[in-house]
């Protein structure tokens, strides 16, 4: 990646920094939850349409507010086009949640199949 494109460019908030996080059901129920964590991976081109776009994936921590004494994984990833003339960070929309024990069945399945 061309260094002088990230000259000019501000990183994603902190954590402490972003608006809360919501997730809106299709019925019109909103649900506010807290950040409590997350890791991120950085991947710079996934394929030939992405040419200029760096992405950041990440998988949050999050603590609904209905269920307080549960924790949740969202997937998802911002990402900045270095094409536009002002680049920024773009969260992108769609961003599956799952509880710890959907996932961690969705792990034990993938394992099973020999996938990871």
């Amino acid at each position: 990646m061309d260094k002088e494109k990230w000259k000019n460019f501000k990183d994603i908030k902190p954590l402490e920094k972003r608006e809360k996080t919501q997730f809106e059901y299709p019925d019109g129920e909103v649900l506010n939850g807290i950040i409590v964590d997350e890791i991120r991976v950085d991947t710079r081109i996934l394929d030939e349409n992405t040419t200029g776009k760096f992405y950041r994936n990440l998988v949050q921590k999050i603590i609904w507010n209905r269920d307080f004494d549960k924790e949740h994984f969202r997937f998802c990833y911002y990402y900045i086009n270095f094409d536009n003339e002002n680049p920024k960070w773009i969260f992108g929309q769609y961003a599956p949640t799952f509880s710890n024990e959907k996932l961690k069945e969705l792990v034990n399945k993938m394992k099973e199949k020999g996938w990871i």
